[in-house]
């Protein structure tokens, strides 16, 4: 059959307008699923066992033992862990208090996995929505080497190394959920005067799809600096910034710090790039801590660390 050429113009333009036009961006792929990143509390129950000195350690619901910070740095998910737990009435084992960072965790399928400076290897599966992370902690063999507490001996002049094993159970903390829900109630806007897509492909879809970009690109924007002011470091005329907050801490557990005030942001981050992260050490001037964080007693750590702010 013959065809005319009208028809074979009408036929190629039917053609363009089914295919995306170049410069659009495709669809992207469905993600695998939010992201775990974002402060995480709740309980945990553990054992401490050690030759002749094993110790049960537990919170339950209610009682907020254990803190988890989480967040994405140069595209790996990275943080720190918080654990405050009140040794058994009449057990003679010392209250646990450990503060550990976390250098890379893993996010799978319903899981996250990683194992901490303390050589503690913990395996979480997400629950209840991704409201909920809960799963096992486990010391592993090979680990780092470190007492149970300092300053604590038995009566036979030994002191007993961390050797936790046990079970926790944590909840996405409260600012991250109204993060996300917010996230979730607020449409995406179109730029003015957008053309509402057709049922069928043609020039008034491609109007609109180019309008959705156009307002998805302004939002983009708007979450970047927001996340920008947000992250651990900031930037103000190329400049980035740092915390200048400086800590002592006291000698007994329960000892208050003496510390240069609360702000976490403002100063040169000195002979650093952008400040020193959780877990490392600082002397708050030449090599001060991360925007957001505190250098306590010559190491930098977060807002659940021994001086809280």
């Amino acid at each position: 059959m013959r065809l005319r050429p009208h028809r074979l113009v009408a036929l190629a333009l039917a053609a363009a307008l089914a295919l995306p036009p170049a410069g659009f961006a495709q669809e992207p792929a469905a993600p695998s699923g939010p992201s775990a990143a974002g402060s995480w509390e709740g309980w945990a129950k553990l054992t401490n066992d050690w030759p002749g000195q094993s110790c049960r350690y537990e919170g339950g619901p209610g009682a907020t033992s254990v803190r988890l910070e989480l967040s994405v740095v140069e595209a790996q998910l990275k943080g720190s862990v918080a654990i405050d737990l009140p040794a058994e009435p009449g057990s003679g084992c010392p209250p646990l208090r450990k503060r550990y960072a976390i250098v890379e965790a893993t996010q799978g399928t319903g899981t996250v996995s990683f194992t901490d400076a303390g050589g503690n290897e913990w395996t979480l599966s997400l629950r209840r929505s991704n409201e909920v992370l809960q799963g096992l902690l486990a010391w592993r063999q090979g680990g780092r080497e470190e007492p149970l507490a300092a300053g604590f001996t038995r009566p036979d002049g030994l002191r007993p190394a961390t050797r936790l094993n046990g079970e926790v159970r944590l909840q996405r903390g409260g600012e991250e959920a109204l993060r996300e829900e917010l996230a979730a109630a607020t449409p995406v806007p179109a730029a003015e005067g957008a053309v509402a897509p057709a049922p069928r492909a043609g020039v008034g879809r491609h109007v609109g799809n180019l309008g959705l970009v156009v307002g998805a690109n302004v939002v983009a924007l708007g979450l970047l600096y927001g996340a920008n002011k947000l992250g651990k470091g900031s930037s103000e005329s190329g400049v980035l910034t740092c915390s200048p907050r400086v800590c002592i801490v006291g000698a007994a557990i329960n000892d208050p710090c003496f510390c240069e005030g609360n702000v976490v942001s403002g100063v040169s981050c000195g002979t650093t790039t952008s400040g020193a992260p959780v877990g490392a050490p600082c002397d708050g001037r030449s090599v001060p801590c991360q925007a957001g964080l505190s250098c306590n007693s010559g190491l930098c750590e977060d807002r659940f660390g021994r001086c809280q702010y």
